[in-house]
């Protein structure tokens, strides 16, 4: 049996990366790492919609993060101290291509 290849439009890849992003921002693993250097890496691929989305998302959730942290609250919303480095790893990166 033959599959046919299926050629990904902008509306998909747009999901798949939001989707991954939101899957990833908050988690304590080191997946998330690797998709935060695949996220850098492929940063100029990835649709503008889905860059306005992950920038403004990233941004709100470095807010809210340093304000728990700030507060002493024991939820993160960027996860453990190694993921939030990353988070603003990334959002340094990103910030400077845009």
């Amino acid at each position: 049996m033959k599959v046919k290849a299926h050629r990904l439009s902008v509306v998909d890849l747009d999901m798949l990366w939001i989707g991954s992003f939101r899957y990833y921002l908050g988690r304590m693993t080191i997946s998330t790492h690797s998709y935060c250097d695949s996220l850098m890496c492929n940063w100029g691929a990835i649709p503008d919609r889905a860059k306005v989305v992950i920038m403004r998302d990233l941004d709100d959730a470095i807010k809210r993060d340093d304000d728990r942290r700030e507060s002493g609250d024991t939820y993160r919303p960027l996860g453990h101290d190694c993921d939030s480095q990353k988070w603003r790893e990334v959002w340094k990166v990103l910030s400077a291509t845009c």
